[in-house]
């Protein structure tokens, strides 16, 4: 009966080290959704000047900032460094329209600690800033947002308002690197994802 009771309670064991592996996979990084449709061209236009959005239509500010580590870092490293021509690339698809921005970097060298200690993004290392305007219809929409070169994506959904403007802004959050904290140099493990300023993610 003894043997029976341990056999069990190491069933159950392995049972709920399977459930909390499996949840901690859950919260990792999000690669590209299989099911997107990316055949839309309908859904929404970039947005030009500083004129008032049509009737029926409402403006939304994509905002995105990532910091890479130099060139010189990945002579050390198995990741492959990001593009140099063309631009930094920036995923997004609403509804099934895609669009893919390339910003140019810049250099940034930045303290590697604070009053609160390090810092993720602290060093030196290459920022690239998403700013772009689009207008579409106000009402609820699906958002998917990726960063090509982190295989990172991920969505949410969101409801517009017509009459006012909308800021969506994805703030990444970077991997743990060996000694603990997190790190640019490790690349983005998931994102901060806030509509107006108010985190929605």
């Amino acid at each position: 009966m003894l043997k029976i009771t341990r056999k069990l309670g190491g069933i159950y064991l392995s049972l709920l080290l399977l459930m909390i592996l499996a949840g901690c996979a859950g919260e990792g990084k999000q690669t590209k959704p299989q099911a997107i449709q990316r055949m839309r061209t309908d859904i929404f236009f970039e947005g030009k000047g500083e004129q008032p959005p049509p009737a029926g239509t409402v403006d939304l500010t994509i905002k995105a900032s990532v910091k890479i580590p130099t060139r010189e870092h990945f002579l050390l490293e198995s990741r492959t460094p990001p593009p140099t021509e063309g631009g930094y690339p920036f995923e997004l698809n609403i509804g099934g329209q895609e669009i893919v921005w390339k910003v140019e970097g810049t250099l940034e060298k930045t303290p590697i600690s604070d009053e609160k200690g390090r810092t993720p993004e602290g060093g030196e290392g290459i920022r690239y800033v998403l700013g772009k305007k689009i207008r579409l219809a106000p009402g609820a929409h699906h958002v998917v947002f990726g960063v090509p070169y982190d295989d990172y994506y991920t969505e949410v959904k969101v409801s517009l308002k017509e009459g006012e403007p909308h800021t969506l802004e994805f703030q990444p959050i970077y991997s743990t690197g060996r000694r603990g904290y997190e790190t640019f140099h490790r690349g983005i493990s998931r994102t901060r994802v806030l509509l107006d300023g108010v985190r929605i993610k």
